[in-house]
C-alpha cells in the first residue's frame, strides 16, 4: 500500500513538474492575466500573471471584490509597463510592488521534480545503476537552475 502511494505522489509531482515547463515555454509566447478572490484580505483581490517566463503574484485591492477567478485580457501597454519593469530587475526573484512577489516558472518545476524523485524509493542496496540515475537527475536540475 505505502507503495503504490508512493509511486503515485512521484508520478503526481512529476506530472505538475512537465506541466510547470509547458506554461513556461507558453508563457514566452502568450500571457495569461488571472484575478480572483482574496480570502485574507476581504477587500482585495489576487491577481495572477504568467508572462515571458515569470510568474507574478500580488495583493491589489480594488472597487470591488471577486467572488470568482476571471480570466482578463492583457493590453499592450500593460504588457509593455510589466516587460519594462521586470527589465530593470536583473535577478530572477523578488518583490513585485509593495505586496507581491514574481519568481521564474522554472522553479516550481524544479520544486515539483525534485519531489517526485525524493518519493521514489530506490531499493535497500545502492548501487552503480542508482547512482547514475541520481547523478544525471541532479545534474539535469542544475543544468535548469543554472543554465536558464
Amino acid at each position: 500500500m505505502a507503495k503504490s502511494i508512493r509511486y503515485t505522489l512521484a508520478t503526481f509531482c512529476f506530472a505538475a513538474s512537465v506541466a510547470c515547463l509547458a506554461l513556461w515555454w507558453r508563457s514566452m509566447r502568450v500571457s495569461d492575466r488571472y484575478i480572483g478572490p482574496d480570502h485574507v484580505n476581504s477587500t482585495g483581490h489576487l491577481s495572477i500573471q504568467s508572462y515571458h517566463g515569470r510568474i507574478v503574484v500580488f495583493d491589489s485591492l480594488g472597487p470591488r471584490p471577486y467572488r470568482h477567478w476571471h480570466r482578463l485580457p492583457q493590453t499592450d501597454d500593460m504588457l509593455r509597463s510589466h516587460r519594462n519593469y521586470m527589465s530593470r530587475r536583473r535577478h530572477q526573484f523578488g518583490p513585485y510592488r509593495p505586496s507581491g512577489i514574481y519568481f521564474p516558472h522554472w522553479y516550481p518545476a524544479l520544486i515539483f521534480a525534485l519531489a517526485s524523485v525524493g518519493a521514489l524509493r530506490f531499493g535497500r542496496r545502492f548501487t552503480l545503476r542508482s547512482a547514475i540515475l541520481a547523478t544525471t537527475v541532479v545534474a539535469g536540475l542544475l543544468w535548469m537552475a543554472v543554465g536558464l
